[in-house]
């Protein structure tokens, strides 16, 4: 197996079919994303604003202010708030679920669209023009719905085995003292590459949802050395990039230290907003050179694929600057 083949080549593939940068970003929608905050500021009201000896963040007049909105808060009936605490609650579980199903729309396209691009750049003819999104888009059609279904039942029961053994993990890790987590890895390894090469087979070999989860189980037992250090290389590399492709958050609460270091921790005033357009910055940055790099691992295991099969003997296929015909693969 030559793995500097197949990781330049998935390099070359990405960087010819730059469409392919947009689907990698579409598939890192159906990553689980999470994040979280909160922040809280208490001012002492028995004697002068800011008597409490911490720094003041807010004018007499304000904090006057906000001392007024939580009386009227206090004297609203308690009904109110169980009905509206209710309202918010189910307004969030529907709001979250419609996310959650774009997400995994786009997600599933991206996935798709960057395994069937690849596909399609290993069979096509070297001088070839770059594939389009058309191109890509049409190819995937066949196989989308087949992936969504396949994606979204594996997020069910994977939701339904975490609630399973909820309870029997928290306990492996607290009588191990967290240890066991590394116990657990493998098993999260293995089921990323059945999802991975499942994935790859409903596409490339038009097999069914049984048929490519156990097509995907073959190739990997088969090849599982082959598979292990591929999948080393690729996650290493990922992980590394992955935090140089990070750093630019870094930056992003400099101007509030300033601020506080200029000020004698009395304020951020000035500090926070100029974060805040850090942050929004460099956002999209991210998310662009994540896709890239999505788009990029995508590739390399899609070509992995075609070479443990045999898949990429098939004859070369001419892109027309039409419509291009999608050839069939064999099971």
């Amino acid at each position: 197996m030559d793995f500097g083949e197949i990781l330049t080549k998935a390099w070359k593939t990405v960087w010819k079919h730059k469409i392919l940068w947009l689907f990698g970003v579409l598939a890192g929608c159906g990553a689980t994303h999470s994040a979280g905050g909160g922040g809280a500021n208490a001012v002492y009201s028995g004697g002068e604003a800011g008597s409490w000896g911490g720094p003041t963040f807010l004018s007499p007049s304000a904090q006057q202010f906000f001392s007024d909105f939580a009386q009227f808060l206090a004297d609203i009936p308690v009904w109110i708030w169980i009905i509206t605490a209710v309202g918010v609650v189910f307004t969030l579980i529907i709001v979250s679920f419609l996310m959650s199903l774009v997400f995994l729309l786009a997600g599933t396209l991206g996935t798709s669209g960057v395994i069937k691009g690849t596909s399609l750049a290993d069979q096509a003819e070297p001088e070839a023009k770059p594939l389009s999104f058309s191109t890509i888009f049409n190819a995937v059609k066949p196989y989308y719905w087949k992936v969504f279904l396949f994606i979204l039942g594996f997020r069910f029961l994977g939701l339904l085995v975490g609630l399973i053994f909820i309870i029997p993990i928290i306990l492996l890790m607290l009588c191990t003292c967290f240890l066991g987590l590394f116990l657990l890895l493998p098993i999260g390894w293995f089921v990323e590459l059945m999802v991975i090469f499942s994935t790859i087979a409903l596409i490339e070999e038009e097999k069914n949802i049984l048929e490519a989860i156990q097509r995907a189980w073959q190739v990997i037992i088969r090849n599982l050395g082959h598979v292990v250090l591929m999948f080393l290389i690729l996650g290493i590399g990922q992980m590394l990039v992955g935090l140089i492709i990070a750093l630019p958050f870094l930056i992003v609460p400099v101007p509030i230290l300033i601020n506080l270091f200029a000020t004698n921790f009395s304020g951020v005033s000035v500090g926070l907003p100029i974060s805040l357009l850090f942050l929004l910055a460099i956002i999209p940055i991210v998310v662009f050179l994540s896709g890239v790099l999505k788009a990029y691992v995508l590739s390399s295991w899609t070509l992995f694929y075609r070479r443990l099969t045999g898949v990429e003997s098939q004859e070369p296929v001419v892109l027309s600057s039409g419509s291009e015909e999608t050839p069939q693969e064999q099971g």
